[in-house]
């Protein structure tokens, strides 16, 4: 059986579901979303010799812990222990997932591809050089099971929207596949942490780097799981070609007969159906929700005469199996259950095609503050949900107000419109309005006439990379203030030198950590002198000083200039739903780790971030 070869099944997906055809915010590739010329890479340094693939037995994953001496130093052997399809299952859905001894006869499904059109194993990745790839030396000689175990530990979505563009660039990333792992499963590895992080659709494009025919269980499981967070069953069906036919998990035999709907053999479909509804074949009692849902997407196929309600009242949890497939028949899912999800659910939502647009301004919002929009892919949201009629007419709209921050025609009516977006008591929508007012804000002309809105202007550009349009300000900002600060850590050049006085008479902010932000963003980039850094740490009690697992193993990073490998761990190190849960001596570490291999702007946008959102 070979779904995605099928002509007829392109048309029933264009014309029922429009889910594979429609790239995200109508980009053709992942573009970056830097402005021009922010933070080019710097050379590559020469790769390391990769070891040799370890002999040794796995050990089990060590309990992640900054205090103790060695949980994050590669385990003897650097055998750490790798994903799995069960992983990838658990990670998302709570299902555990079983390998089967069953194999696929690759020859009845080979693509018929020549071998100058294959993908690579060596090398797996998507960005293009102008794209910001960090080049396939990005992981250096680290071992691939250490980067596996690594990656298992970073509890996404981070802290910090900057770190994860980081992370999401070095994820995508042509880089060299480390000796002790297979191409396929380090590939599935890193696209179960962009899901995590909320990146649906990079998920699906690094599956879709490598070849169906050459997938492990593993790597069809997490393209799985991207499938339906980008709400594209289409996208299952070239996994399930390579997944055995007999196999006993109940979601295999769902996507199986999903597809044959699809490519309009109903009557194949129902005996799916019908057999895993009453647990036959070895599947188990499976919920009644989940199999309605697969019903609602197999009568959008051609012939089917299924006709189906699904009703939400028993359902107390959101799967990505429910979420996917409801989006994809655009059946609403209930609010309530929407809040049992984590935020990179909501970042899914915000790009699944069929849902009305108006619907999703607040997810729209919840992925621009993750990193996974641009400030350009968020006013496009905005345009979208506008254009559907939303809220459109109402005076004080956000989208009216945005039309006024961009065209208004004096600059004290576009700043008006602009304070009041910036103006709302929740902490991720103000952060969100930010990004969406960025380069509204680069057309403020800076002068003393307007410096009193200085803070929320330097803060927008900084949310969008806009460093170089920022500078003006620096001659116009109050000593001492948010904007002053931001100008010291974020802008590309000395504007503003502190000393430690400086810094500790700094506004502590709303969460009372700003200044020992600024200490770590200013130390970190080295803008202060070592003996103010001291001084200033001693009085704001930071341990700039402190050794731990993660700083050793950042140091090792650092002096092998692995970006890939110091992203990775700085995003482990900025862990936390918000600022309020980072330290700001792993902010320091992060900030100066990034500082050191070249990447130098997104240290300081993450410096500026830590600021304005304390």
């Amino acid at each position: 059986m070979r779904f995605v070869k099928q002509p007829r099944i392109q048309l029933i997906l264009a014309l029922a579901l429009c889910a594979t055809a429609i790239p995200v915010l109508g980009q053709d590739s992942p573009k970056s979303i830097l402005p021009p010329g922010f933070g080019d890479p710097a050379p590559e340094p020469k790769a390391a010799p990769s070891p040799p693939p370890s002999s040794s037995p796995s050990s089990p994953a060590k309990k992640l812990d900054f205090d103790s001496g060695a949980a994050l130093d590669p385990p003897a052997g650097s055998a750490v222990s790798g994903g799995s399809a069960g992983t990838a299952a658990a990670a998302l859905t709570g299902e555990e997932a079983k390998d089967g001894d069953e194999t696929v006869d690759i020859a009845a499904v080979l693509p018929d591809l020549p071998p100058s059109q294959r993908h690579s194993l060596t090398h797996i990745g998507v960005l293009g050089i102008n794209d910001g790839d960090l080049g396939e030396n990005a992981y250096g000689a680290t071992p691939g099971r250490y980067l596996d175990f690594l990656m298992q530990k970073v509890k996404a979505p981070i802290a910090s929207r900057w770190a994860s563009i980081a992370l999401r660039r070095s994820l995508l990333s042509h880089v060299r596949t480390p000796s002790d792992v297979s191409g396929p499963d380090f590939a599935a590895q890193r696209a179960l942490l962009l899901l995590r992080m909320g990146e649906a659709w990079s998920a699906r494009q690094l599956v879709q780097a490598v070849d169906a025919d050459r997938s492990t269980a593993f790597l069809r499981e997490v393209g799985l799981q991207a499938a339906l967070a980008n709400a594209d069953p289409g996208a299952m069906c070239p996994l399930v070609d390579y997944t055995p036919p007999a196999t006993k998990e109940s979601r295999w035999r769902m996507a199986r007969a999903i597809c044959f709907g699809l490519n309009a053999e109903p009557a194949q479909a129902s005996a799916l159906v019908d057999n895993v509804r009453d647990g036959r074949g070895g599947v188990g009692k499976v919920p009644t929700i989940d199999v309605i849902l697969a019903e609602k997407i197999i009568g959008a196929g051609g012939n089917s005469r299924r006709s189906v309600t699904v009703l939400w009242e028993d359902v107390r949890e959101l799967s990505a199996w429910r979420y996917g497939l409801a989006s994809a028949a655009a059946v609403p899912v209930p609010q309530a259950l929407l809040g049992t999800v984590g935020p990179q659910v909501r970042a899914w939502r915000a790009v699944a095609p069929l849902l009305p647009a108006d619907s999703r301004v607040e997810d729209a919002e919840i992925a621009a503050a993750l990193g996974v929009f641009s400030s350009d892919g968020l006013l496009q949201a905005y345009s979208e949900a506008a254009d559907s009629g939303a809220k459109g007419n109402s005076r004080d709209s956000v989208f009216v107000r945005l039309r006024e921050a961009f065209s208004a025609p004096t600059a004290d009516d576009r700043l008006t419109a602009m304070k009041a977006l910036w103006t709302s008591e929740d902490p991720l929508q103000r952060y969100a309005r930010l990004i969406a007012t960025a380069r509204a804000a680069t057309e403020i002309e800076a002068s003393g006439d307007v410096s009193g809105f200085a803070d929320q202007v330097v803060a927008s550009m900084m949310t969008a990379g806009f460093d170089i349009q920022s500078v003006p300000w620096a001659e116009h900002v109050s000593n001492g203030s948010l904007a002053q600060g931001l100008l010291a850590v974020g802008a590309p050049r000395y504007v503003v030198r502190y000393d430690s006085g400086d810094v500790t008479g700094f506004d502590e902010g709303e969460s009372g950590k700003r200044a020992q932000f600024l200490l770590a963003g200013l130390a970190g980039l080295g803008r202060l002198t070592p003996s103010d850094a001291a001084s200033a740490a001693d009085s704001l009690e930071v341990p700039l000083g402190r050794q731990d697992s993660w700083t050793r193993a950042l140091d090792r990073a650092v002096a092998q200039s692995e970006k890939g490998t110091v992203t990775l761990l700085v995003a482990l190190g900025l862990q936390g739903r918000s600022w309020s849960q980072v330290p700001a001596h792993r902010l320091y570490r992060a900030v100066s780790a990034m500082h050191r291999v070249g990447m130098d702007g997104e240290a300081r946008m993450i410096a500026a971030e830590a600021l304005t959102r304390s």
